[in-house]
């Protein structure tokens, strides 16, 4: 692993590599151009001036390296300074190599340049300088684009991969609270079997002591032909409305062997509502709570209604009976009375439409109990058309 150290001093050396680079290419090209289209020309076959031409290349070198000390620095001072100081000194660099490639070329040709002539050299000077500096901001602002462009992709690569660990984080989030939800569900949908093979089994007993045995063995057929549909279905926990009124036939056809002419069931269904989605064995415990709390209170026949319809997108099911409460039980009766009843249904419905869900209890006129649920409808078409059962 580099350190900051190390990578700043391998950053450093890379640009002194690139620096040079440049350099060397620049005026070696600027060498060969010079001896094709000047020295050739004007001086063809004489070694003087083409030694000239290579020594004045290497000259423009060592001053252009003294212009880079100045220019690098003025880079990050304000324009017009920069203005200012590149161009005094530039000036001074070319005036400088001007006096360089004068003196060498009378050196080595023997030839007297005229000071007439030291203004064609000086302008010739001032454009190769006035190049390389051209050039040489062109290069720092090429650089600092890909530096920018590289830090922009760098941000963009560093924001998706966040983004990719939040989704995946949000992913695992989102699986752990479904397989908790599922688990919780299915640990008060597994509820319902045993407390409901309780009170049957008890009933059964009842039959039994009371030497009832047709009615008992009856009883035995029909909680086997139930617990075999619970099996079959058990697994699911969800299914239409319309599934789950067959599951609650066969159960109310138990309790109808228990409690002949005193239990009578009415259904009204709109065809809509029988399409829509809601937790297996939701209604059982409904009903179940009003058996014991409604038909086994009172020898008097009781009717057990269940209503459901859609409205507004909603589904409501209201489960009434006409038993013998004349008032709401207190909160504290109800929590340790009702059992797994009330308390199961709508935690259930919560598991499932979380916070979205309505259950109310409210006593009948001019007696009995009513719960009414409302959740979101899923999985309905808009229809009205009424089923009576």
């Amino acid at each position: 692993m580099l350190t900051p150290n190390q990578v700043m001093g391998f950053l450093s050396a890379t640009r002194q590599r690139t620096y040079w680079s440049l350099q060397v290419a620049g005026w070696a090209g600027f060498a060969l151009f010079t001896f094709l289209s000047l020295t050739l020309w004007n001086n063809p076959g004489q070694l003087e001036a083409t030694t000239h031409t290579a020594l004045q290349s290497l000259l423009g070198l060592i001053v252009s390296h003294g212009l880079h000390q100045v220019v690098r620095r003025a880079w990050a001072m304000s324009l017009p300074m920069q203005t200012v100081l590149n161009t005094v000194a530039t000036v001074i660099a070319a005036l400088i190599w001007t006096m360089l490639r004068i003196v060498t070329f009378s050196w080595l040709t023997g030839e007297t340049v005229f000071v007439s002539d030291y203004g064609g050299w000086a302008f010739a000077s001032g454009i190769v300088f006035a190049s390389w500096v051209f050039c040489y901001y062109a290069a720092r602002y090429y650089r600092q684009a890909l530096v920018t462009r590289e830090k922009v992709a760098e941000a963009e690569r560093m924001a998706l991969r966040a983004e990719a660990r939040a989704h995946e984080e949000s992913v695992k989030r989102l699986t752990a609270e479904s397989l908790y939800q599922e688990t919780r569900l299915r640990m008060l949908h597994y509820q319902i079997n045993p407390h409901f093979l309780f009170n049957a089994l008890n009933s059964v007993s009842h039959l039994v002591r009371a030497g009832d045995k047709e009615k008992a063995t009856t009883m035995i057929s029909r909680i086997a032909s139930f617990m075999r549909e619970t099996l079959e279905t058990g697994a699911e926990m969800e299914h239409s409305l319309r599934d789950e009124v067959a599951l609650l036939d066969l159960y109310l056809d138990i309790e109808k062997v228990r409690f002949g002419e005193r239990l009578v069931t009415e259904f009204e269904i709109s065809e809509a509502a029988l399409d829509a989605s809601v937790p297996s064995f939701i209604l059982q415990p409904l009903f179940e709570n009003a058996m014991k709390y409604a038909v086994g209170r009172t020898l008097a026949p009781v009717t057990l209604r269940l209503e459901a319809d859609i409205e507004d997108g909603a589904l409501r099911v209201t489960v009434s009976d006409t038993g013998p409460t004349t008032e709401l039980p207190d909160k504290s009766a109800s929590a340790t009375s009702t059992g797994i009843g009330l308390r199961n249904v709508e935690q259930r419905l919560r598991s499932v439409f979380q916070d979205d869900v309505r259950m109310d209890l409210r006593v009948n006129d001019p007696q009995g109990l009513a719960v009414e649920i409302i959740v979101p409808a899923t999985g309905v078409e808009s229809t009205r058309d009424m089923v009576d059962a």
